[in-house]
């Protein structure tokens, strides 16, 4: 009987170390571009003149000014929040919205699932509307 010797299968060959380094000098290369991009993205947005504009047992009303100074249109992620007197969070929601080039326009945005409901007399406190940045952990 013939002995047939075979190489073992799959056959596994280990990395060159500079392959490896390659890898991570790209991956963090990749990730300063995405912050960097997200930075001059930003910059162009304005948010101001965040207020209540209605208020209820079950729903809060919000209004503010947005403005976009680049050159192109841009869908931007926003998050707003609403807080009472002791700084709990009343309610929070992540919505998107179109915003047109070398433009100011004043919106309103509806919150009407909140993590509590207001009690008898209460008033929302704080209002806050800023754009929403996903870091890259």
């Amino acid at each position: 009987m013939r002995v047939i010797d075979r190489l073992e299968f799959p056959k596994r060959y280990k990395p060159k170390q500079f392959i490896l380094i390659i890898v991570v000098v790209l991956v963090i290369l990749g990730i300063f571009i995405q912050r960097s991009g997200i930075r001059r993205n930003a910059s162009k947005i304005q948010i101001s003149d965040v207020s209540i504009s209605n208020f209820g047992n079950q729903f809060i009303e919000l209004e503010y000014t947005l403005a976009n100074t680049g050159k192109s249109d841009q869908e931007i992620a926003l998050i707003a929040r609403v807080w009472d007197v002791e700084g709990e969070e009343i309610a929070s929601s992540l919505f998107s919205v179109q915003v047109q080039a070398n433009s100011k326009s004043k919106r309103t945005k509806m919150l009407d699932k909140l993590n509590r409901a207001l009690k008898e007399g209460e008033r929302p406190y704080k209002a806050e509307i800023s754009l929403y940045i996903r870091h890259v952990p």
